[in-house]
């Protein structure tokens, strides 16, 4: 037992020279959680989340510019099978029904003020006129 303990402060002591720490010294960073798992919270000082994502949209738009020099065409354009471009807009502010509606509202009001000037009609077929 005591040939073990030996090795065993001859182990401590190594250690401590290339760490620089006790082996038996207690991790004050380290935390339990409910279950007693034991966490070790390390906070970075690495480059800000801002300059990252900006260095990475330089690197994305430069990429996109090689790209582009390339094959001569744009990455965010859509190309048919015959090489056409092909710009997508989406929606028109008012819905389809609405238009529609409206037109027909327009028409009603023509047709009565039609009805009103000349007294008769738009719809109303005449039968005095021959084709």
């Amino acid at each position: 037992v005591e040939r073990l303990e030996q090795k065993l402060s001859e182990v401590k002591q190594l250690y401590k020279q290339k760490y620089g720490e006790e082996v038996d010294q207690e991790d004050t960073d380290v935390q339990y959680d409910a279950d007693g798992t034991p966490w070790i919270q390390i906070s970075g000082t690495g480059v800000a989340t801002d300059l990252r994502v900006e260095r990475l949209e330089q690197l994305l738009s430069t990429v996109k510019d090689l790209y582009s020099e390339k094959y001569g065409r744009d990455v965010d354009t859509e190309y048919d099978a015959d090489g056409t471009p092909w710009k997508v807009t989406e929606g028109t502010g008012v819905p389809r029904d609405c238009r529609v509606e409206r037109l027909e509202q327009k028409l009603s009001e023509v047709k009565q003020l039609y009805k009103q000037k000349y007294g008769e009609e738009v719809d109303q077929e005449d039968t005095d006129v021959q084709y």
